[in-house]
């Protein structure tokens, strides 16, 4: 089940449904209508701004819109709560049920959570150029690997065979990334490439120092279309500074918390007999509601030709686990292991398996290991 897909027909259902009493033209045009995480706690699951972008077309005030869609959706399985804010968006809130069915589908796909099969025959090339066509500086070949690489690996996610031989040609190539400047190294590590000039160094390079990972995805820090300086220092950070460490500790974390589940012979793995009271939280609903928007983040990344924005979206959802663990330490109502709950331990640790099945698939799209323990 792709929430944010069956969303989007829930929606586009009530739209229909009041086109058929002529409360709306039958014309309209719904590829502006966005389904996104709120920018505020309680503020529901999702919203929608549906009433805001039909609002001119139907001749009716946003809120008045919004007032009917909501009448037209109450009811809806699915859905627990629907609240008008602001100038008409839409508010969701979702049933704990939906979202354990969610969740069972990302178990159930595993690494091929996301994935499609909509590409056509055939390679699709990419290439980049400056983003500042005037200037001299050749394109870093380091970050051309890193972000080229990356691209390539969503395309094939997505169905699209991805060609990585890339080219500096953009008239001549599929997908076509504006890239800036790689400024070059600072930090004590930095040294050990003295009388290199940053243009010429390649990923190996970098990865000789840092190490692949840290090479791979320090490269997609920043937008593609920004400058970046790489700093050596803050990737061999050992804190959540670091956002390499941060997400590989995350993923790691989560294998912990899955084999100490696995050792424990009375928890109920069975998704059918999950109990939905673990996903009531909203911590644990806002883990929910970023592995329900990763395929999208792959897409638009894609779409955007910026792997950064996919590694945006992993930070998030490491930082989701880490405060909800965090939190669980000083609530022993929140923890993921309930020695006298086994239903409720069960359900939470496959939360868990979701977040580690999400972080260990979006870490291989941007060249990244996902390690089961840190070192």
């Amino acid at each position: 089940m792709d929430l944010m897909e069956w969303l989007g027909h829930v929606v586009e259902g009530g739209i229909a449904s009041l086109q058929a009493v002529g409360h709306l033209p039958a014309d309209l045009d719904l590829t502006s209508i966005d389904i996104e995480r709120p920018d505020e706690p309680g503020r529901g699951d999702f919203t929608c701004n549906a009433a805001l972008v039909l609002s001119r077309p139907a001749g009716l005030p946003a809120r008045t819109l919004a007032g009917l869609l909501a009448e037209t959706l109450e009811g809806t399985e699915g859905i627990r709560a629907i609240e008008i804010a602001g100038p008409g968006f839409l508010n969701l809130t979702l049933t704990p049920a939906i979202w354990a069915r969610m969740l069972a589908a990302v178990l159930e796909a595993g690494s091929r959570y996301g994935a499609s099969e909509r590409g056509g025959a055939g390679l699709s090339t990419i290439a980049f150029h400056a983003t500042d066509p005037q200037s001299a500086r050749p394109l870093s070949p380091a970050r051309c690997e890193a972000v080229g690489t990356a691209l390539a690996n969503m395309l094939d996610h997505l169905g699209s065979r991805a060609d990585r031989r890339f080219r500096t040609r953009p008239e001549k190539a599929d997908v076509v990334v504006r890239l800036g400047p790689f400024l070059g190294l600072k930090g004590r590590e930095a040294a050990a490439m003295a009388g290199h000039f940053a243009d010429e160094l390649d990923l190996s390079a970098i990865a000789g120092i840092v190490g692949r990972d840290a090479a791979c995805l320090g490269m997609l820090m920043q937008p593609a279309g920004a400058p970046l300086m790489l700093d050596l220092d803050r990737l061999a950070d050992q804190s959540h500074a670091n956002a390499v460490f941060h997400l590989h500790y995350a993923h790691a974390r989560c294998c912990a918390l899955r084999l100490r589940g696995e050792e424990m012979v009375h928890v109920d793995f069975d998704h059918s007999r999950w109990d939905v009271r673990a996903f009531e939280d909203e911590g644990a609903r806002l883990i929910l509601r970023l592995l329900a928007l990763y395929p999208s983040q792959i897409d638009l990344a894609v779409r955007q030709c910026e792997p950064y924005r996919l590694l945006q979206h992993l930070c998030g959802l490491a930082e989701g686990l880490h405060q909800q663990y965090y939190r669980s330490l000083g609530a022993p109502h929140l923890r993921f292991i309930r020695d006298d709950d086994r239903l409720l331990t069960g359900a939470r640790l496959a939360l868990v398996r979701g977040v580690e099945t999400v972080l260990k698939s979006g870490l291989a799209l941007l060249g990244s290991s996902a390690p089961n323990e840190m070192r």
